[in-house]
């Protein structure tokens, strides 16, 4: 399984918005998709997962589907919750805000098509198995256990310390990377706790939750604390947790 950031700064090094991808077709979350991908990149993109409806999840979705707009043979997918559809709906693809998802439609076929997931009900996209767990942060938020025949990688999403995830996790017997949010340095623990993120402390008392002997990948540092993070996750020097490096691919 492949797995790459999708960049969102100029550097091309930091993740100021929230996308993955995955084996090309799949991507995790719309915030970079028409900012860090080529027209060309984008075209292969066949099914988008919402993990929630915050706004650096999501704010590139109405740019890249009305940028391909003259390539789209066939929608693309949208898997989301209802609540998080209705978000998207409502306060994004929406005439005051861009362009209204009823009218979002070439002469070949409508540009999106939306599909709801549930917590915990599996989906198949792009050939991959999708199970959606919900996580602690400010609204509904699912981390995504996401599984190929020899192997799986699971998404945190944003969250805080949470329970159900890693509970379904340590019965994955071919998990082979936790992608988990690290927002905040130490210094600003207290915020990270009100708002449902990690800092490199909440991390560290999250750790023996999590599979034993499983890579942990550090994502979601805010842009502005990069380094800060980096530095305080290089002072733990913890053979089993590093900071993901947006853009590079990795295959699992």
């Amino acid at each position: 399984m492949k797995f790459r950031i999708v960049p969102s700064t100029v550097d091309g090094r930091r993740q100021l918005l929230t996308s993955y991808l995955i084996n090309d077709s799949l991507a995790i979350d719309a915030g970079s998709l028409a900012i860090g991908l080529t027209p060309e990149e984008q075209l292969k993109i066949r099914s988008i997962v919402i993990t929630h409806a915050h706004l650096d999840h999501v704010i590139s979705l109405p740019l890249m589907v009305t940028d391909l707009f003259e390539e789209l043979r066939e929608p693309i997918r949208l898997y989301a919750t209802p609540s998080d559809f209705e978000a998207i709906q409502h306060h994004l693809l929406t005439p005051r805000v861009w362009i209204g998802l009823e009218t979002m439609k070439n002469a070949h076929t409508e540009l999106i098509a939306y599909h709801p997931i549930r917590s915990n009900e599996s989906f198949v996209a792009e050939g991959l198995k999708i199970t959606p767990i919900a996580v602690t942060h400010t609204i509904l938020t699912h981390g995504l256990l996401v599984e190929d025949d020899n192997s799986a990688l699971l998404f945190t999403s944003d969250t805080g310390p949470t329970h159900q995830i890693w509970q379904i996790a340590q019965d994955c017997d071919k998990l082979r990377a936790v992608f988990i949010d690290l927002s905040f340095p130490n210094r600003l623990t207290d915020l990270a706790r009100v708002s449902c993120h990690h800092s490199p402390a909440t991390l560290l008392e999250e750790l023996p939750k999590i599979k034993a002997g499983v890579p942990v990948y550090a994502v979601h540092l805010k842009a502005m604390y990069h380094h800060q993070v980096a530095a305080e996750i290089a002072e733990l020097n913890h053979p089993g947790i590093q900071i993901a490096e947006v853009g590079r691919e990795y295959e699992f």
